[in-house]
């Protein structure tokens, strides 16, 4: 059991810090000259791939400047061209992966929204220079064990310079925190669960992701602490749209924003997900192997792999690719449930990030350092920025008696929007 309800008390053995080679340049391409900040506010790293593509497009939509940035300038091409077709205000960067290269890119800018993962290899480098060239950063990291170590690392740092650092402002894990945070406005909940009920589209960067998250030590929150999960648990769970579907017990990003938060006793996270459940018994062997091997050979073979057996799927059919998020919060003050319908979890994230950074270009944040979206932006504003993409949210209140000699009564139960 873990003794402290800090993030600096929960070790992440097999996560590089800032310092590891393996985040030294990955690419032949250098960023020799960056076009003026002023007219570029926003860097979106790693833009070539599924999710960085849809959050270009978003920020389009919204018309705020942009940089494309990452290793292959053919690739970023491909993603700027027909926005600027359209009328967009943007420009490819191709950047190699070290600190000299990146400081320049972001030296100047106002947000930096990471999208380049797996983020326990490439992440804390970016956070560094995000850091040093007086940026937000912004991503969308599913990754516990990187969230962590950024929390630990970088927390104080961000806050000191007035900086948002706020991992995980996508569909993993930010409609869970964001519900999380309605839930504790009822007072007395202490305990939480939340469930996500994705579509079965998933990118090879997100496969990639969730294999290195499940071989890694994950925790949740017992009795305030945080605990080490144990691997592969699974559970059958229903589902709030009539499905049932095998659940697995995750370390997720909820974990890093609720420890040490007052009055929060219990947390804990399932992703429903038949096709995840069944890959259960290599996440085993993955983490038996990971006792006699290096974590880094363990996470080249396992990308390896799935870069061989993966393709990225096509773009989102929004009534194929439905989700649901389904959360409980109990406690002495009642019972509420509440339920997050929306669709296309990839445009989900790139609308999530496209929108925050519109916000922080625009007002100051409600909090500053390691804050989730909710805590930066405000949990009903952020609510309804995301019924602009179609997401709802649901909330059935049931609260408890206070008085003993109320005890016979029948709760009130109150249906609200979010």
């Amino acid at each position: 059991m873990a003794k402290s309800s800090s993030a600096k008390d929960s070790p992440t053995k097999d996560s590089p810090t800032k310092d590891s080679p393996t985040k030294d340049a990955l690419s032949k391409d250098v960023l020799t000259q960056a076009p003026q900040s002023k007219d570029y506010p926003v860097v979106v790293y790693g833009a070539s791939g599924y999710t960085g593509s849809l959050t270009c497009e978003q920020l389009a939509k919204l018309k705020i400047p942009f940089i494309a940035a990452g290793r292959s300038m053919e690739k970023l091409e491909a993603v700027v061209n027909p926005l600027r077709a359209q009328g967009a205000l943007c420009e490819a960067w191709a950047v190699s992966h070290t600190p000299p290269a990146l400081r320049e890119l972001f030296r100047g800018r106002k947000v930096v929204i990471n999208i380049s993962g797996p983020f326990s290899l490439l992440g804390a480098a970016v956070v560094d220079a995000a850091l040093a060239s007086g940026c937000h950063y912004i991503d969308s990291t599913g990754e516990q064990d990187f969230m962590f170590d950024m929390q630990r690392e970088y927390d104080s740092h961000f806050r000191n310079a007035g900086l948002v650092l706020s991992p995980s402002t996508a569909y993993l894990w930010g409609p869970g925190i964001i519900a999380a945070d309605i839930c504790l406005e009822t007072p007395g909940i202490d305990t939480l669960k939340v469930v996500y009920a994705p579509p079965s589209l998933q990118t090879m960067a997100s496969l990639q992701s969730m294999v290195r998250l499940c071989r890694r030590q994950m925790y949740n929150i017992e009795k305030g602490e945080l605990h080490p999960l144990p691997t592969g648990q699974l559970r059958y769970l229903p589902i709030s749209n009539g499905e049932k579907r095998m659940a697995l017990r995750l370390g997720s990003g909820e974990h890093t924003y609720l420890i040490g938060r007052p009055g929060i006793q219990n947390v804990d996270v399932f992703f429903a997900s038949n096709n995840l459940a069944a890959a259960v018994p290599l996440f085993a062997t993955w983490r038996q192997l990971s006792k006699v091997l290096s974590g880094d050979m363990l996470d080249r073979w396992s990308d390896v792999v799935i870069e061989k057996i993966k393709k990225n799927p096509g773009r989102e059919e929004p009534e194929s690719g439905r989700f649901v998020v389904d959360i409980e919060g109990t406690g002495p003050g009642g019972n509420v449930q509440i339920t997050l319908n929306g669709t296309s979890p990839y445009l989900f994230t790139g609308f999530l990030c496209a929108i925050t950074a519109q916000e922080l270009l625009e007002r100051a944040p409600l909090k500053t350092g390691y804050a989730s979206v909710s805590q930066v932006l405000g949990t009903h504003h952020i609510m309804k920025r995301l019924e602009e993409i179609g997401t709802h949210c649901s909330v059935r209140v049931t609260q408890a008696n206070v008085k003993a000699e109320q005890g016979s009564k029948k709760p009130e139960v109150a249906d609200a929007p979010a």
